[in-house]
């Protein structure tokens, strides 16, 4: 019997020992309905030499489950993190050779004719799963609960997975998110996990297995927006996809730049907050600016020892030494990823990417709804000229602040830089161009010697005592710490802070 509904699931990657635990999850056993089963699952993909029915949104697939066969046509498929909606449908197969009028429902079977224009199928790339499931049922509605180990192959590359699926059954999406919220806040999760095929067909393209990559949330990348909801809109969805993917490079890498990238965003996203202030549907971001907030503050270690081993390690060279610099950033490292763990950042991510999924920030009453559509600089302009005033405030006297003075302008520096890249968003009304350059300009500036003054005021200690004065003397020889490098410096931010007040545009 043929079916077509819509899919609608969540989706994570997680690893072997994660899933093993989760399978023992306190919170199954009493929501399960039935037994759970194991089963494997082989599927085969197909589509033109060109994968033109992939660059169509739509994918074919023969899956054998149980010694049968069935026929699956997915449309429109969502690469973004959290909850997915594609449309399916699924036909019985006798073998595993696909079949276009094997497709009961005429308008997929003619949309893949089109998109195929005459061309002849071929397999793509396959997956091997072996798959266990639960039914779960809890007040909110049902959903299917799958844990999945296997692999993709395409020719001779295989690119292994394992991941948790959460289908809804029914109850809407609810069940899903409280499902996902429950199993995985807590969690090492890849939230935006890229699905069985797209993982094939970018091996058959050619391309590398699908590898979380840092996420730098830049509004530029979004390009002009028509109005203020639309701007809110693209921005949730960008910040969303960067802090889940950024979190997941800092629980299993050791990049330097995901610590990074993930506070940028936790600032963007506060920012957003609080140039929306009065925008937004009431309580809908409770909290959240809090909690972004805290999460950065935990990553700011990380952050730090990230910084200045890099500039240890520039500055010299001696095995014993740069091991014991390596094994503390390391050190620090685990310490973060434990207090991200025990904070619930992954759950923080999933409940972002669910305001973004139901559009839950969105204010209700048509006067609410009238002010989100007006231009962005009329939306943005109190804010900016809010956070201008603290910004003039805590810059007077620019050439006599000390470092915590310096410290504290340059936080402000970036909320008025997060504001004005909003706002530059605006195709009618953007800010003057060089603006945001001489920003970027004065803030660097300052994070040079915001960096020096962290290695000056904080230095670094080894408990043994012959590492400690090697550490010692080579942080004195820090080109940074030098106080010609440092007057330099100085020079350059002062200079960049009066062209900014000269540019002001408000």
């Amino acid at each position: 019997m043929s079916s077509k509904h819509e899919e609608i699931e969540f989706k994570a990657g997680i690893d072997a020992t994660t899933l093993a635990r989760l399978r023992r999850h306190r919170a199954l056993r009493p929501a399960t309905v039935g037994r759970a089963s194991t089963r494997k699952l082989l599927s085969i993909y197909y589509d033109a030499g060109d994968l033109r029915l992939m660059q169509a949104g739509l994918f074919l697939r023969m899956r054998r489950s149980g010694g049968r066969w069935e026929q699956t046509v997915k449309a429109a498929r969502l690469a973004l993190p959290g909850l997915q909606r594609v449309t399916e449908v699924t036909d019985p197969a006798d073998s595993p050779n696909p079949s276009l009028a094997r497709i009961s429902h005429s308008a997929v079977r003619a949309a893949l004719e089109k998109a195929l224009a005459g061309a002849a199928l071929q397999p793509v790339c396959r997956s091997d799963i072996q798959r266990t499931t639960r039914l779960l049922e809890t007040p909110a509605g049902r959903v299917e609960l799958a844990f999945d180990r296997g692999a993709v192959t395409a020719g001779d590359v295989v690119d292994p997975f394992c991941e948790v699926e959460i289908e809804c059954i029914d109850g809407g999406a609810e069940p899903a998110w409280a499902w996902a919220q429950a199993l995985l806040g807590g969690e090492t999760a890849r939230l935006v996990q890229p699905s069985k095929a797209a993982r094939g067909f970018t091996l058959a393209a050619g391309g590398e297995p699908l590898r979380a990559a840092t996420d730098h949330s830049n509004p530029s990348a979004l390009g002009p927006q028509r109005d203020t909801e639309a701007a809110v809109e693209a921005m949730f969805a960008t910040l969303a996809r960067s802090i889940a993917e950024n979190l997941y490079i800092v629980f299993t890498r050791d990049d330097p730049e995901g610590p990074h990238q993930l506070r940028v965003a936790l600032r963007r996203l506060r920012t957003l907050l609080r140039a929306t202030d009065g925008l937004l549907r009431k309580g809908c971001c409770d909290g959240m600016a809090h909690r972004a907030r805290d999460l950065g503050r935990l990553l700011a270690p990380l952050r730090d020892a990230d910084v200045l081993t890099a500039h240890l390690l520039e500055a010299g060279h001696d095995d014993e030494l740069d091991a014991a610099l390596l094994a503390r950033q390391h050190a620090v490292r685990a310490a973060v990823r434990d207090a991200l763990r025990e904070a619930g950042a992954t759950g923080f991510a999933i409940h972002l990417l669910r305001l973004v999924d139901e559009g839950g920030w969105m204010p209700q009453g048509k006067a609410r709804r009238k002010r989100l559509r007006q231009p962005l600089a009329a939306a943005l302009g109190p804010a900016l000229d809010a956070q201008w005033s603290t910004v003039r405030r805590h810059g007077k006297g620019f050439g006599k602040l000390d470092a915590a003075g310096r410290h504290r302008l340059r936080k402000d520096l970036k909320v008025l830089r997060y504001m004005l890249e909003i706002a530059a968003l605006d195709p009618k009304a953007p800010p003057p161009a060089g603006l945001l350059k001489a920003l970027g300009r004065l803030q660097d500036a300052l994070g040079v010697l915001n960096d020096a003054d962290n290695l000056a005021g904080q230095p670094l200690t080894l408990d043994d005592p012959t590492l400690a004065r090697a550490l010692a003397r080579r942080q004195a020889r820090l080109p940074v710490l030098k106080k010609a490098a440092r007057r330099k410096t100085l020079a350059k931010a002062r200079r960049a802070w009066d062209r900014l007040r000269e540019r002001w545009y408000r």
